[in-house]
């Protein structure tokens, strides 16, 4: 018998009394969370004409819809996965909301910052918010889709991983993302304009076919389009647009990295 045919006989030996140990002892390697804890977490607040919504969450998915009257209606659910059940409910206890509530800012947080990393375990909030159409509303997080519908106030909202969907806009939008798409219609434009900023994402964006507005649109990979809009243009070419309608007014800048633009109007 040669050297090497006698190493790969003593390897697959060894290799095979390894596994069987394992296999008898019950043992079991988890290498991702497949634990749930769920605990539902509900607020309501009274606020006055001006005042602002402030949410900053990590993980999970935010939406938000607007309706009549003065309170700010919050279901949030805190979701914790771990690669035990003790583990579970251990980090959902720690897993805090911080809130700061006054007639004129509502301000919830529950970033993860401060709260200590176990590898297997991960902790996200998906929020269902009623708001009055009036309110300003501002939404930061990391990873997770930000839906927003009938906001009349100013909306600005960041995100790292995940899309941008705002409705029936009243006022103006400020939006920064890294990898996602932005969409954002408009019922009217306020005086605030818009701001559109992504690295990896296409930007659309629908307007009233009456808004006053001054347009500049930069995409360094990928191209420009308009449609069902009467603009003045200045400069265009496939990654550039400057121009105007209805003889100028507030401002719509919109710039892309990688992705497309799209302005329409209706």
């Amino acid at each position: 018998m040669t050297t090497s045919l006698r190493a790969a006989r003593v390897y697959s030996a060894i290799s095979g009394l390894i596994l069987t140990a394992v296999a008898s002892s019950g043992c079991q390697l988890h290498l991702s969370p497949d634990i749930e804890a769920k605990e539902e977490w509900n607020r309501s607040y009274t606020v006055k004409p001006g005042a602002t919504l402030d949410i900053r969450d990590t993980n999970g998915r935010i939406r938000i819809e607007a309706a009549d009257g003065d309170t700010i209606d919050v279901k949030a659910t805190k979701i914790v996965r771990a690669p035990d059940e003790t583990a579970a409910k251990a980090a959902l206890s720690e897993f805090q909301i911080a809130e700061t509530a006054t007639a004129d800012r509502v301000e919830l947080d529950s970033t993860t910052k401060g709260i200590s990393l176990t590898i297997g375990l991960s902790r996200s909030v998906n929020y269902n918010v009623t708001v009055p159409r009036w309110l300003n509303v501002v939404v930061r997080t990391t990873n997770g889709d930000i839906e927003v519908t009938g906001v009349a106030g100013q909306f600005k909202a960041t995100t790292t991983n995940g899309r941008v969907v705002a409705l029936g806009l009243e006022q103006g939008a400020e939006v920064e993302a890294t990898n996602g798409l932005i969409r954002l219609d408009f019922a009217k434009l306020g005086d605030a304009g818009v701001r559109c900023d992504t690295t990896n994402g296409t930007i659309s964006v629908t307007l009233p076919r009456d808004a006053k507005a001054r347009v500049s649109a930069h995409v360094s990979n990928g191209r420009i389009s308009t449609e069902n809009l009467q603009m003045e243009t200045t400069e265009q070419s496939r990654r550039r647009l400057e121009g105007t309608l209805g003889g100028g007014g507030a401002t719509v800048r919109l710039e892309t990295t990688n992705g497309a633009i799209d302005i329409r109007g209706r």
